[in-house]
């Protein structure tokens, strides 16, 4: 809910120092179906059917999509945004592989956030899906999902600093999606809708 709320703002910021709905027209990412796929990816692979399926394959599984992820970034990198979102990801990348796919959490700031039956589970199992029990054996814990932000409430998570960094990003995307395009910057070409179409 936070990271919609954040980026909401960002496009209501956006369009009330200049913006334009009519700009997303020529917004354009590359091979955009990669992404796509990463995100489907990674929805699929985290519910109960997911899991099971995937079993001691699910960290696997889940570093490829991260991976997809970055490919999809990396090609698009002029897109506003995207090199924060990139920094972020890499944080929680480095994090996430020095654990074996998972990323650390800490019970306390699930339970924080209004997570409780899920941070009973961790403790219990010591790993939930992409998840492991943040503990003097897991490494980088600094990076991991440990930042609570107190005035959220139950609107918030457990975020890392990767999550933070990228949703920077994601907001800065998002505020560039709506802007006139800077000179160079590849888009396609919005026509004025009082504009007659070309007949070249």
């Amino acid at each position: 809910m936070f990271v919609l709320i954040v980026l909401v703002c960002s496009l209501i910021l956006s369009l009330a120092t200049g913006g334009r709905l009519r700009y997303v027209e020529g917004f354009r990412l590359r091979v955009l179906p990669l992404g796509i796929g990463a995100f489907v990816l990674q929805v699929l692979m985290f519910t109960e059917r997911g899991e099971l399926l995937l079993g001691s394959f699910l960290p696997f599984a889940y570093m490829c999509s991260l991976l997809m992820l970055l490919v999809f970034l990396g090609v698009n990198w002029k897109v506003a945004g995207v090199p924060v979102l990139v920094a972020g990801l890499l944080l929680n990348m480095v994090v996430i592989g020095a654990n074996g796919g998972r990323m650390p959490a800490s019970p306390q700031a699930l339970i924080a956030t209004g997570q409780a039956d899920r941070a009973e589970l961790l403790v219990r199992e010591g790993a939930a899906a992409n998840v492991v029990l943040m503990s003097d054996r897991t490494r980088l814990n600094v990076l991991g999902d440990r930042i609570v932000l107190p005035f959220l409430g139950a609107l918030g998570s457990a975020y890392s600093i990767g999550d933070l960094v990228a949703l920077v990003g994601e907001a800065l995307l998002v505020y560039g999606m709506v802007r006139k395009p800077a000179v160079g910057e590849p888009r396609q070409p919005v026509r004025d809708p009082g504009q007659a179409p070309s007949n070249r």
